[in-house]
Order: structure tokens, then sequence, then C-alpha cells
């Protein structure tokens, strides 16, 4: 299952990407994510752990993440390392004549009772990813 979805966003690439990348925003942009815990101090590098606490279909997951791949401003990618549907989101940001365009891709790969249910999950999951953009742009061109 992949699911990629862009958005354009009235702010510079390094507004957008600090936003993204600064782990304990996740719950105030990503619908799903109720908390975060990092385990190690600071922004995020590459080699870095964190959990995300999501609702998925009325229960409570504890989702660890590796960050996979970093290069500041450009991009950067974390993939679950546990959890029921192994997953990779990545994030690539470019600059648009001063605003970002900001691109998430979601990959995942189910087993057993949730393969049978995959192309519903890929439409929830589209329709996830392209409101949790919207909000990220909607949060970050509300600044002044």
């Amino acid at each position: 299952m992949r699911v990629e979805e862009s958005i354009e966003i009235d702010k510079p690439v390094e507004e957008v990407f600090d936003y993204l990348f600064e782990i304990d925003n996740f719950p105030e942009w990503s619908a799903p994510a109720i908390d975060v815990r990092k385990d190690a101090a600071g922004t995020p590098k590459e080699g870095d752990t964190f959990t995300v606490v999501v609702t998925f279909l009325g229960r409570r997951y504890e989702l660890p993440y590796e960050v996979t791949d970093y290069d500041p401003l450009r991009h950067y990618t974390h993939k679950s390392t546990g959890g029921p549907i192994p997953n990779q989101w990545s994030y690539t940001f470019n600059e648009v004549s001063g605003a970002t365009r900001l691109r998430r891709v979601a990959q995942g790969e189910s087993g057993g009772f949730f393969r049978v249910a995959d192309p519903l999950f890929e439409r929830v999951l589209k329709r996830q990813v392209r409101a949790d953009l919207e909000t990220v742009k909607d949060l970050l061109e509300a600044r002044s």
C-alpha cells in the first residue's frame, strides 16, 4: 500500500521543515497521533528513535519509529519498527517561488486480518494524509 500527496504552503522551506521535523508537533497536525515520546533530547537525527501513540480503528497503539533518512531542508523518512502494520513515512521539501512544496508518502504492508481490508485502508489513509497536509498548511500559514 502506497499513498502520496503534496501541498504548497506559503512559508519558507526552513519553517515548514523545522515544524514537521519537530516530533513533538505530531499531535498538532496528525489526527491519529495523541502523544509522542522521544528517546533522545533535542531534534531527532538519522538513527534516533521515538514512539507515537495513535488511535486506529478505535484502539490505541504505540508505534516505535526510527529516523532512517535525514537531509535537512530537503527530506526525511521515518519507519516503524513495530506495530500492527509496518509503515514508512517520507517527506520531501522543495522551494517554489518563496513557498514550500511538501510531499508526504506513506507506505505500509499489512498482514493477517488487515490485508483483507487493504483497499479500505488505502482510501482512509489517502484521506488522512490529505487532511494532515491541509492542517499543516493552515497552522503554518496562520502564523505571523
